[in-house]
């Protein structure tokens, strides 16, 4: 992110506040409660479904204008609690505020959810986990990060920043859970972060997203670098690619890496899978954390994930819990304890209203 983009996505927040107020002023004359009670929950509907379109959906005009949407979801959602105070307002002074109240209370709501936004987005802290198991025999300290989506949603200080914490806890494994990349980076910024992560000298395994590859670059005009590039500078900056394989860490620890859902010809079914032996803790690393089924059939002790971003923007992770999508946080499917991450970054543009952007640290104790 740079000051730039942050000076366009104020403009076009602006530019569709105005719009927002101009054409609700024929609206505000109208009294019949259950009309304005409809337009009420045409304006909820219109917020959550270009919040699916921003960051669940392919849907191509956003990829081209994801900073006027992301500027209309901001203005619908501060105008829709606007209307929650008014009519609040309305149940204790039994009279409608006026029109400049509102003005001031939509203006207010509007800079105070964009800035809780973007201060959200560029806010990385640590989320810490102890596990204990009797099939572990030594403590092993390990760091996962998911959803990175370099040169998208963050500035280059806040990766920074936080890779530099990263090393501080001496970490014995740093996992790296897909989208690491995505559409938006380009060549230099990859090759940079590689480089980066690689100075931190720490054991590093890899894993794709559905994102790394650019396979949507059709969206945004062309690759930036191709895939070769991609796995060449992961490589040679020290980092394992598990990709359907796994690696034996001493006589207790097994972490597999799986292929992404969006690849299915390269991702293999379980039964395909190399055989683990069932002394051992295994530790699979699967970017989509969506697949029960295979979940349950691999039986692994603990699967980390990420890919959901815990909706990124709100309220997607409620909408995506009732659907029954493991969306963010702690499952159990069959034997396997599923982690969810919400991910150490976000999707395209500068704004997260939902978890705050997390890497994980995980303590594996013998029990």
């Amino acid at each position: 992110m740079t000051t730039y983009l942050y000076l366009i996505l104020f403009i076009e927040i602006i530019i569709v506040f105005l719009f927002l107020y101009f054409i609700q002023i024929p609206l505000r004359k109208i009294k019949n409660k259950f009309l304005l009670f409809f337009l009420f929950l045409l304006k909820v509907i219109l917020m959550i479904y270009i919040a699916l379109i921003l960051v669940a959906l392919d849907v191509k005009i956003v990829w081209n204008h994801e900073y006027l949407f992301a500027s209309l979801y901001l203005v619908l959602i501060a105008d829709i609690f606007k209307d929650i105070i008014c009519f609040i307002f309305l149940l204790i002074k039994k009279d409608k505020p006026s029109n400049k109240t509102k003005l001031i209370i939509a203006i207010i709501l509007t800079v105070l959810f964009t800035m809780y936004n973007i201060i959200n987005m560029q806010t990385i802290l640590p989320k810490h986990h102890i596990i204990n198991n009797t099939k572990l025999k030594h403590e092993y300290r390990l760091v996962f990060l998911s959803d990175l989506h370099y040169g998208s949603s963050q500035s280059k200080k806040t990766v920074d920043m936080a890779l530099d914490k990263i090393k501080d806890l001496n970490p014995d494994y740093l996992l790296l859970g897909g989208d690491i990349t995505d559409e938006y980076t380009k060549k230099e910024e990859m090759e940079y972060l590689y480089s980066k992560i690689g100075s931190l000298n720490i054991p590093t395994y890899y894993i794709y997203g559905n994102h790394d590859r650019q396979d949507k670059a059709y969206r945004t005009g062309t690759k930036q670098y191709s895939e070769t590039e991609l796995e060449k500078n992961i490589t040679s900056n020290n980092i394992t690619i598990l990709n359907e394989n796994y690696e034996e860490i001493n006589d207790d620890l097994i972490i597999l890496g799986r292929e992404d859902v969006s690849h299915p010809d390269e991702r293999k079914s379980i039964k395909d899978l190399p055989q683990l032996p069932d002394n051992r803790y295994v530790l699979v690393v699967d970017h989509s954390p969506y697949q029960n089924d295979e979940i349950k059939q691999l039986n692994a002790d603990l699967q980390l994930s990420g890919h959901s971003h815990a909706g990124q923007l709100f309220p997607l992770k409620t909408i995506y819990t009732i659907i029954g999508l493991n969306v963010y946080g702690d499952y159990y499917i069959g034997n396997t304890h599923l982690y969810v991450s919400s991910g150490i970054s976000g999707w395209s543009f500068p704004l997260r209203s939902e978890a705050h952007c997390y890497y994980e640290i995980i303590d594996l104790i013998p029990d």
